[in-house]
């Protein structure tokens, strides 16, 4: 008896970084990747027209994880003001 078992995966991408975290930019062109697919085919106009769309996509996503980066840092920051680390506040605000 044979039980042949074919696996077969899609594409995927490897993004690796040292130190530190992916950065906005990379989180947001990674998003407008997802929401955004233009097609091989489409005619010039529209591939043009969507491109446009794509770039205001990835400019609002970069402007909004911008915001929540702040908001989240301001957070990370007053909680650390309350329980009395008034220095890691200042790091926290500075980074």
């Amino acid at each position: 008896m044979d039980n042949a078992v074919q696996i077969q995966l899609g594409a995927f991408e490897v993004a690796t970084t040292q130190n530190k975290g992916h950065d906005i930019e990379f989180w947001a062109k990674t998003a407008t990747d997802r929401i955004v697919n233009i097609g091989g085919n489409a005619h010039p106009v529209i591939a043009q027209q969507a491109e446009a769309f794509k770039q205001s996509v990835f400019q609002t996503i970069v402007y909004y994880m911008q915001q929540s980066a702040l908001s989240e840092k301001a957070t990370l920051a007053g909680e650390m003001e309350k329980q009395g680390h008034s220095d890691m506040a200042k790091i926290i605000r500075s980074l």
